[in-house]
């Protein structure tokens, strides 16, 4: 199956047929130059708005861990793993891993945080009120960031934001720049990403449970819907942590409008 095209891979489009725009038309009878041309703009793409960028997104994450800190994250991501990681070398904390059904990506995280030595407490989203009095900063990641702030990620990321805010807990958004979407969305249905239904019928601890929803497709009146994302706004984010640096969420469209000043001038236009 095809999975729909996500922020990072129109920006990464964008980005090809710019360098592809930008070639000179001289080079039309020596495809071996263009190629190599291409090549070379991709792999400093990866390298600058990827590889760099995390390396500097831990930087500035860990500066806001401090010893004793409780750290709440959501789910899995690679740069929250590295951030933890890194933060782990030179402070003392605890971390919270939040996960959810049924994907359950938070168990690999724990594993890995574990074997580093990182106490560490995992729990279900369901749980997530009677930890959240513990938690001093929730660091998330994010699938996408939207112009108005808003923060596009794993299902289950919003309702770990508002109940952040509802105690008063920092909630800080890591995020790379070239997840920056250029368009702003209001709901989670539109654009997101349907999982396998087949996949909430499994529930291991109890099977009755997958008995009850066996004969789904049959039934006329029952539809089982597994969004993977949803969006969480502006409002319940404190800071987001980028490469160039920690910004409110209201920065965002400024940031965009300064890393793409030709796509701010035609719009304006």
């Amino acid at each position: 199956q095809c999975r729909v095209h996500s922020v990072t891979m129109g920006n990464a489009f964008s980005f090809l047929k710019l360098a592809v725009a930008n070639l000179d038309r001289d080079m039309e009878s020596n495809p071996d130059e263009v190629k190599s041309i291409l090549i070379e703009s991709i792999d400093a793409y990866i390298q600058e708005r990827i590889q760099f960028a995390d390396v500097a997104i831990c930087k500035h994450a860990s500066s806001k861990i401090i010893d004793g800190d409780v750290i709440l994250t959501y789910a899995r991501s690679e740069l929250m793993e590295g951030i933890l990681l890194g933060a782990s070398q030179t402070k003392k904390f605890r971390v919270i891993l939040v996960d959810s059904r049924p994907l359950l990506e938070a168990k690999k995280m724990l594993d890995t945080l574990t074997k580093a030595g990182i106490e560490c407490t995992y729990i279900l989203l369901n749980s997530l009120s009677y930890v959240m009095k513990e938690v001093t900063k929730v660091f998330l990641g994010a699938s996408a960031l939207m112009r108005d702030g808003s923060i596009l990620s794993r299902v289950g990321t919003a309702s770990v934001a508002l109940m952040a805010k509802s105690y008063n807990v920092p909630v800080l958004v890591c995020c790379e720049t070239y997840k920056i979407s250029n368009r702003v969305q209001l709901e989670s249905i539109t654009g997101n990403e349907l999982g396998n239904p087949d996949e909430l019928m499994e529930n291991p601890n109890n099977p009755a449970d997958s008995e009850a929803l066996k004969g789904w497709k049959d039934a006329d009146n029952l539809r089982l819907l597994n969004l993977l994302y949803d969006l969480t706004p502006s409002e319940f984010v404190s800071g987001i942590v980028t490469e160039m640096g920690i910004l409110p969420p209201t920065s965002v469209a400024v940031l965009l409008r300064e890393m793409n000043p030709q796509e701010s001038g035609s719009s304006l236009s």
